[in-house]
C-alpha cells in the first residue's frame, strides 16, 4: 500500500517537474530573445549618433570657426562687465563684435559657409 502511494507521488512529482521544465525553457527563450533585441535596439539608437558625430564634425568645425571671434568677444566683455576696474580699454560690446567680424579668417570662413 505504501509502495502504490509512493509510486503515485513519484509520478505526480515527475509530471510537475516536466511542466516546470517546459515553462523554464519558455522563460529562457524569452530572456535570450529579449537580450538579442536589446542589443539590436542599442545598435539602432547608437549607430546613427556615431555616424552623425563622424559626418557632422567637419561641418561643425566651420561654424565654430566662424563664431569663435564672437564667442571670444563675449568672454572678454563678460570679464569687463564683471570686473569694471579692468584697464583693457573702453571698447563697447558692439564695437568688439564688429571688430571680430572684420578679421579676415573669420570673414573668409563665413563667406565660404554661407555661399555654398
Amino acid at each position: 500500500m505504501i509502495d502504490e502511494e509512493l509510486k503515485k507521488a513519484i509520478i505526480a512529482n515527475k509530471e510537475v517537474l516536466e511542466n516546470i521544465d517546459k515553462r523554464m525553457h519558455r522563460i529562457e527563450k524569452k530572456f535570450i530573445w529579449g537580450t538579442i533585441f536589446g542589443y539590436i535596439k542599442f545598435f539602432i539608437i547608437v549607430s546613427p549618433l556615431i555616424f552623425a558625430a563622424i559626418y557632422f564634425t567637419p561641418i561643425l568645425k566651420d561654424y565654430v570657426k566662424i563664431f569663435e571671434p564672437v564667442i571670444n568677444t563675449f568672454r572678454s566683455s563678460t570679464g569687463q562687465i564683471l570686473n569694471p576696474d579692468n584697464p583693457q580699454g573702453g571698447n563697447t560690446l558692439e564695437g568688439a563684435m564688429l571688430e571680430s567680424f572684420c578679421e579676415p579668417d573669420a570673414r573668409e570662413a563665413m563667406v565660404r559657409q554661407l555661399c555654398k
